[in-house]
């Protein structure tokens, strides 16, 4: 039941959207740092890499942290970051890893943030940041 309730079907629609568009666009800014997206919205086991890429032979999982400016609120994606949600990244980077039927020369976890201008269609990003090997496998 509880599993039921935390569905994306109860998320608001514009979290979603945001959520969707900052994958796009942290997936076009990693493409222009000259890295190569192989995957999106990969779900493992239980949870969910929002972007897989390589690095040169480096395996990079990302996860992407979009919001939306609001006047007075100065928490970014980056500070939502629990230590449950990294511990989920970990496990779910792991399971990935152990289903390739090749192994990397090395791997990390990164984190990009996007931040929009206003939740209309329209209000481009503000602010784009990459974090490269944020949380520690």
């Amino acid at each position: 039941m509880v599993r039921w309730l935390r569905s994306e079907r109860w998320l608001p629609h514009h979290r979603i959207r945001v959520g969707a568009r900052g994958e796009r666009v942290a997936a076009r800014y990693l493409r222009r740092q000259r890295l190569r997206i192989v995957a999106r919205n990969v779900h493992v086991g239980r949870g969910e890499i929002d972007l897989v890429a390589l690095d040169g032979e480096t395996l990079v999982f990302v996860e992407v942290k979009s919001r939306t400016y609001r006047e007075g609120i100065e928490r970014t994606g980056w500070e939502n970051l629990d230590r449950r949600k990294c511990d989920a990244l970990r496990r779910s980077a792991w399971a990935y890893l152990r289903s390739l039927e090749w192994y990397p020369r090395g791997y990390r976890l990164d984190v990009v943030t996007v931040e929009f201008a206003g939740p209309g269609r329209f209000s481009g990003p503000t602010d784009v940041r990459w974090h490269p090997g944020a949380i520690e496998m």
